[in-house]
């Protein structure tokens, strides 16, 4: 036989039916039988709480009792149903969590939870986003105003009587401090300004004649700058800088960091040292005794006569032929930069060298000539052969050898020899290449080395900076340079213009002008920044720079702030985005100074138009004509007069830049708002209420002269708006409505307000006012939000009139007549004000109320 089932076991078979699908994402449905036994439970008591409510008209109280309480007014019935319909006994039992027998709604539940705790999730998430962007946000604002405020105070660090070490280590840019106590310009400063307008003239005449601007200048700023540099040369006490402008006469344009740029600082090096060997052997004649026309050999050996006269011959260790010691001679002359006169010399003296060096004067007439190294012979010395310091300086700048470091030291002594030397080898790298058997330093590796010196290896007691300054020129760290001397007090008016220079040139990385002022993506030094991280290529901010110079002149050099900033469309690059920063320096200097007609011309009485001083350099700018300008420069400056609520400004800009609809809107606005600050305070001002501020005393009036102007130019007035026509005459209207208003003329008043035709007041039917609704949407924000003063002020004037005629001794027809048509035309104002779609101040149609009750 079977085993006998029972409840129990059928429990345990189906709870092993599951045991396969266990699942800890899915939660188990316990649906036991204590379950079924509570919900068994439930519905019986639910049942016999129906069936006891009223079973067989039997009652659950006593007759007694039913008849007392019935006689008091309580209805025993509805009482029973009452007490039969709660469950006084679920109050009182134990809560226990039960589980929802059913799967459906147990997974709705569970999917609408899901939901809700996923928009809360992602609310949450949202609200710390956007708390996190702000705060960045506000942080990167309050940062770049921090900065322009600082710089506009003049807070700077420059290093006048700071140590030359500290350079590097500011934070802050550098002001130009351009007057003197006195609080007059410095001349060095107009003589530097007559060389910047000069070059924009001369650019300026270049773009016109060739048809397209940036074309090539043809003015010497070079030489405009070395007179610039002479004629100030007691101010500066210096004569270092006249150097950097020779310096940079050796660097073609656009030469860049390649051969160009070295070969350039070693002519520089040999060109002065030549004329340092002229300079010595000038000083010492007898010592020298080179004769009266003296060759390039006899002004070498004279300059060494003179350099071993202390010795009174000379040293020993030198290689020494009928007293001319050779390699020292050889050195001197490749140092002065004579190369074929060193070869002319080797030739003559091949016996004599042979003997020690045989294959040198091979290899050094391979060199002159230019031949690759791939066909030069390699130079074995040793330690011992390179006893004389010259020959080992020589064959160290040849290249060719394993020459130890200090056996040329005592000749390579100097920071200019130390660089001619390697800028030399630099030089010749295609003539070495890889058959020599030392490493040839590259112009990377050089300017790596002599940043990493800084200037308080060359000039540690800051008391030469101008050193430094050569050296980073000499490397070609041209971006160094300029931001380097810009933190020197002296020589800042120099530092801006040596800018302007390697711009000229093609020789200055600037920043992106679009980056310009923004937060730089690497750590900035001053005016430096690295854009290009894989690179590391620095750039310096050219605009900057020029911006900040412009500004710091007094408002009596406003042209040369001009010219200065005109210098913005310099270089190559992006044009159209150096013409927009260019254009927007200019609109903030002619903001600050207010001086239009001069610098943008003016309109004569007979409508003529004079030009202004900006409108001769347009070629510098892009623009073509008057209208380009117009819708440029002139735009701009009038956009920020508008928005700064210059009303004067911004009248004077727009009606310059024959933007003559925009003058009407603006003069609309301004008469908008006089009226509504009337209908907020009851007090209207002609508009010298507004002169601290707009900076016009007396808006009305201007509005009426403009338009009048305008109406009797013919050709001003067919390119007007009707509409902005119409508004502007309207608003006049209403303000001589409220004149009259105010001084109690009433039936003036009524007339005025009935030309505009704003109001029903002529019709008596509601469809005409109907159309009159319909009107008011099509009006301008300057009307339709003093539309409430109008209605009420129109409101009174009739109810003044009306009161004054029944107060009148005229006859009874005649004042019943013009009662009524008072009558009409409020009760017309009334029909319209309610057709009216826009939103009013609540109190407005309780006083029209008020006023129509009145009359009716």
């Amino acid at each position: 036989m079977g085993k006998p089932l029972s409840l129990s076991s059928l429990l345990e078979d189906s709870r092993r039916l599951t045991t396969h699908l266990s699942s800890s994402e899915i939660p188990s449905v316990h649906r036991n039988l204590n379950l079924l036994e509570s919900e068994s439970r439930k519905l019986v008591a639910r049942s016999v709480r129906t069936s006891s409510a009223t079973a067989s008209g039997r009652t659950l109280l006593d007759t007694r009792a039913q008849s007392l309480l019935a006689s008091s007014g309580v209805d025993t019935d509805e009482l029973t149903e009452n007490v039969a319909s709660s469950a006084v006994l679920s109050a009182f039992e134990m809560l226990q969590p039960t589980f929802d027998a059913n799967v459906e709604s147990f997974l709705a539940q569970q999917q609408e939870q899901s939901i809700v705790n996923a928009i809360e999730e992602s609310e949450l998430s949202t609200l710390d986003d956007f708390d996190r962007q702000m705060s960045q946000h506000m942080r990167l604002v309050w940062e770049e105003t921090q900065r322009k405020m600082f710089e506009e105070l003049g807070q700077y660090q420059g290093i006048g009587l700071m140590a030359a070490g500290a350079v590097g280590n500011r934070e802050s840019a550098c002001v130009f401090d351009l007057v003197d106590e006195r609080k007059v310009v410095q001349p060095r400063v107009e003589r530097y300004a007559k060389v910047v307008r000069e070059l924009n003239d001369s650019r300026v005449a270049t773009a016109a004649a060739v048809g397209r601007p940036g074309a090539l200048q043809n003015y010497d700023l070079l030489g405009g700058l070395e007179k610039a540099t002479a004629e100030s040369s007691q101010e500066l006490r210096s004569k270092q800088i006249a150097q950097v402008w020779t310096l940079l006469g050796h660097y073609a344009p656009g030469a860049g960091n390649g051969a160009g740029l070295v070969q350039g600082a070693c002519d520089y090096l040999e060109q002065t040292f030549v004329d340092h060997v002229d300079r010595v052997v000038a000083q010492y004649p007898h010592e020298a005794n080179v004769g009266g026309v003296p060759s390039v050999h006899r002004k070498i050996e004279g300059y060494l006569r003179v350099l071993f006269g202390r010795l009174g011959r000379v040293p020993a260790f030198l290689e020494v032929f009928n007293n001319d010691a050779i390699w020292a001679h050889m050195f001197m002359l490749y140092r002065c930069g004579y190369r074929k006169e060193l070869l002319k010399y080797a030739l003559e003296m091949e016996d004599i060298i042979t003997d020690s060096d045989p294959g040198f004067v091979a290899h050094l007439k391979a060199f002159v000539d230019g031949a690759p190294a791939s066909r030069q012979t390699d130079l074995s010395v040793g330690a011992s052969s390179l006893e004389d310091p010259y020959k080992a300086a020589l064959y160290k700048v040849l290249g060719r050898g394993s020459v130890p470091k200090k056996t040329a030291a005592e000749v390579i002594q100097t920071t200019e020899d130390y660089l001619w030397a390697e800028l030399a080898v630099i030089r010749d790298k295609d003539c070495i290449g890889g058959a020599a058997s030392i490493s040839a330093t590259s112009l990377a590796d050089l300017q790596a080395l002599m940043l990493k010196f800084g200037p308080a290896h060359f000039d540690p007691n800051g008391s030469n900076p101008l050193l430094y300054l050569r050296v980073l020129l000499l490397c070609g760290l041209f971006e160094h340079a300029v931001d380097y001397l810009l933190q020197v007090d002296r020589f800042q008016i120099e530092a801006v213009h040596l800018a302007v220079l390697l711009v000229h040139f093609g020789l200055l990385r600037t920043t992106a002008s679009s980056a310009a002022g923004q937060p730089s993506l690497s750590a900035s030094n001053g005016y430096l920044s690295v854009s290009d991280a894989a690179n590391q290529q620095p750039t310096l901010d050219f605009s900057r720079v020029i911006t900040q110079y412009a500004y710091a002149l007094p408002d009596s050099s406003a042209d040369d702030a001009i010219n200065y900033l005109l210098l913005l469309t310099l270089g190559t690059g992006d044009v159209a985005e150096k013409r927009v920063v260019c254009e927007l320096a200019i609109v903030r200097v002619l903001y600050e100074r207010r001086e239009y007609a001069h610098f943008l011309g003016d309109i004569n009485p007979d409508g003529t138009r004079q030009r202004g001083y900006l409108e001769r350099h347009l070629p510098l700018l892009g623009i073509s004509g008057h209208e380009q300008f117009a819708q440029t420069v002139i735009r701009r400056l009038a956009d920020r007069s508008r928005d700064e609520g210059r009303l004067a400004d911004t009248v004077l800009l727009y009606n310059l830049g024959e933007r003559y609809n925009t003058v009407l809107a603006v003069l609309c606005k301004q008469l908008g708002e006089i009226l509504y600050a009337y209908g907020n305070t009851g007090i209207i001002s002609d508009g010298s209420a507004t002169d601290s501020t707009m900076g016009l005393d007396n808006v009305e009036g201007v509005a009426r002269a403009v338009l009048a102007h305008y109406k009797q130019r013919e050709h001003i007035a067919r390119s007007l708006d009707t509409r902005a026509v119409s508004t502007c005459s309207v608003l006049l209207t209403v303000m001589d409505f409220l004149a009259f208003y105010r001084k109690g003329a009433y039936e003036n008043a009524l007339q005025l307000i009935e030309s505009t035709q704003l109001l029903p007041l002529n019709e008596v039917g509601a469809a005409e006012a109907g159309h009159y609704a319909e009107r008011v949407k099509m009006l301008d924000d300057a009307i339709t939000r003093n539309f409430a003063l109008i209605l009420v002020s129109a409101m009174d004037t009739l109810a003044k009139l009306y009161a004054g005629l029944r107060e009148s001794s005229f006859m009874d027809n005649v004042k019943q007549s013009g009662m009524l048509e008072l009558r009409k035309k409020a009760r017309c104002l009334m029909v319209f004000a309610g057709m009216i779609q826009f939103r009013m101040p609540s109190d407005t149609y309780a006083k029209l109320n008020r006023m129509d009750v009145f009359m009716n």
